[in-house]
């Protein structure tokens, strides 16, 4: 038996959300940071992530909101944690849509609120460099 999984759901665009409303924070700087550093504002490598958490669940349950103009391709979520790895299958999500992500089975509890615990998304842009951003489980 497999002691837990992600599972990952596309989620219709939310009524009254605009598909181009400015993205999530820079890649480069820590998710929950009001403001990236000028040094990273100002590197024009770094990539803003078109996401942001739109809904959250005491239940362990997170929603990802994708925020660019354009469809983002091979998305999935891994997780590690105590000691252990899960995947979700990966899929398109288009401009507006949500991937909700939860973790279920026989210790999701302990993986989840591991200390070395972290959930990543993942997606290709369309030249193939892979993107990953860090979504704190907490």
């Amino acid at each position: 038996m497999i002691p837990f999984r992600l599972s990952a759901r596309v989620q219709p665009r939310a009524r009254g959300s605009s598909p181009t409303a400015r993205a999530g924070p820079v890649i480069a700087a820590a998710p929950a940071a009001p403001a990236a550093p000028a040094a990273v504002r100002d590197d024009p490598s770094a990539i803003e992530a078109p996401w942001r958490v739109s809904k959250r669940s005491a239940s362990g349950v997170i929603e990802v909101e994708n925020m660019s103009a354009a469809a983002l391709h091979a998305v999935c979520f891994s997780l590690a944690g105590d000691g252990l790895l899960g995947l979700s299958l990966p899929r398109t999500v288009l401009p507006g849509e949500r991937l909700r992500v939860a973790l279920r089975g026989t210790r999701a509890e302990a993986a989840s609120d591991a200390a070395d615990s972290l959930l990543v998304l993942r997606w290709f842009q369309p030249d193939g460099r892979e993107l990953l951003w860090p979504v704190s489980l907490l």
